[in-house]
């Protein structure tokens, strides 16, 4: 994979995964919403200096007729983009998945369902439930776009992810993540 749009790389997974990509030498480029919750924005505009410095990142207004090798859209931030012949997938937050259901779009694209996460925002255990450490779903996703998708036959992909991040090193990253983004994060 060379060239990637993400749709609604405006929360910490879809700017995760911008970082991952541009790691991987991917050319990532981005549609953005502007978020309503003040906390989220400065987030944001935090994160946008840093990627904005890459010269593989860039944000975009609209598609265009550029093409791309893939495109995802975090579900409820945007819209599947009409008329393209490029890999479409929606990326589902596992807690978005029933509406997602609900809305009727599991049979359009492929959807990849990301597993319960964790990271700056939440304990890796919450009301009982296991999470993922952000790093390890990113980095499964990353492998899962780069397969050349004949490895799975069904249109809704539940992420399976195996953890690399062991706890203690996961909790000194999100400490890392907060302190650098200590303004943002004081009013979680």
């Amino acid at each position: 994979m060379k060239t990637a749009l993400i749709i609604g790389a405006d929360e910490f997974l879809g700017l995760s995964l911008c970082e991952r990509m541009m790691d991987e030498g991917v050319h990532v480029d981005v549609i953005l919403d502007e978020p309503e919750d003040k906390t989220r924005q400065l987030y944001l505009e935090e994160r946008l200096m840093w990627l904005g410095r890459n010269g593989l990142f860039q944000i975009i207004d609209e598609i265009g007729d550029k093409e791309y090798d893939r495109i995802c859209v975090q579900y409820g931030s945007g819209c599947l983009p009409e008329d393209r012949t490029e890999p479409l997938y929606w990326i589902v937050y596992n807690e978005d998945h029933g509406d997602w259901e609900k809305n009727g779009q599991w049979d359009t694209v492929k959807t990849i369902i990301l597993p319960p996460l964790y990271g700056p925002w939440t304990e890796a255990k919450e009301d009982g439930e296991s999470r993922v450490f952000l790093e390890d779903a990113v980095c499964g996703l990353m492998n899962k776009l780069q397969a050349d998708g004949t490895e799975d036959e069904n249109q809704v992909i539940t992420l399976e992810i195996i953890e690399k991040t062991q706890k203690t090193e996961a909790e000194e990253k999100i400490q890392e993540w907060k302190r650098q983004f200590s303004s943002t994060f004081d009013n979680f």
